[in-house]
């Protein structure tokens, strides 16, 4: 497992005032899983109710799409950047 940070999407934070969370995991996956147990929140922020993915997700500056999706494996050290979908006109 490595210790990774979850930065959380812009207007989300904790109980606490975090704007970013410390977990351990494995996967991109197991990360977020993690970060949405620390702030539920987010939840909605991330996934659709559907289950598939409404943010965009970085590690590293490096969209997940472009390396193993959810499936991305952490090293210790790696912080996730949540970007919600921007949209308006």
């Amino acid at each position: 497992m490595a210790r990774v940070s979850v930065k959380l999407p812009v207007g989300a934070v904790t109980a606490s005032g975090l704007t970013e969370v410390a977990v351990e995991a494995a996967t991109v996956a197991e990360a977020l899983e993690k970060a949405i147990a620390v702030e539920p929140g987010i939840r909605p922020r991330v996934y659709r109710d559907d289950g598939r993915m409404y943010a965009g997700v970085f590690v590293g500056g490096r969209n997940i799409k472009a390396a193993g999706g959810l499936d991305t494996e952490l090293k210790d050290g790696d912080a996730l950047q949540i970007v919600p979908p921007i949209s308006g006109g």
